[in-house]
């Protein structure tokens, strides 16, 4: 498990995080709509926070791209997306943050990162 502060080697200064982060390794699918066209690809959520999710996808993705990233429980047919902006990126590794700009996708995101906690083994925060 990600700690919320840290030194970075050679800095005197502590690096603060809005939100604990928590470290998985969990199947997701992305979906991404641009000029009309929708992408569905695979990917892979490495950690988690109440902000947001690092995903690695196959996929070139910028600075600013909206998103939506999917996960479907297991034994369960309905999948819970959350919509997202890419913040950063480092390769093909993203970082998204939430967005939530109605009840119902703040419910959906409040759904979803519950759900991966669960699956990070860290429910009760």
């Amino acid at each position: 498990m990600a700690t919320q502060t840290g030194a970075r080697p050679g800095r005197e200064s502590a690096v603060f995080r809005r939100w604990q982060r928590y470290r998985l390794n969990l199947p997701i699918r992305l979906i991404v709509s641009r000029s009309g066209n929708t992408r569905i690809t695979n990917g892979r959520v490495s950690d988690i926070s109440q902000g947001g999710v690092l995903v690695f996808a196959g996929i070139e993705l910028n600075a600013g791209d909206e998103t939506f990233v999917e996960f479907t429980e297991p034994y369960s047919g309905e999948p819970i997306r959350a919509r997202g902006i890419v913040r950063h990126r480092r390769g093909y590794n993203y970082g998204l943050e939430f967005l939530s700009q109605t009840p119902a996708e703040q419910e959906q995101a409040d759904k979803f990162r519950a759900l991966v906690r669960l699956a990070a083994g860290s429910a009760t925060q």
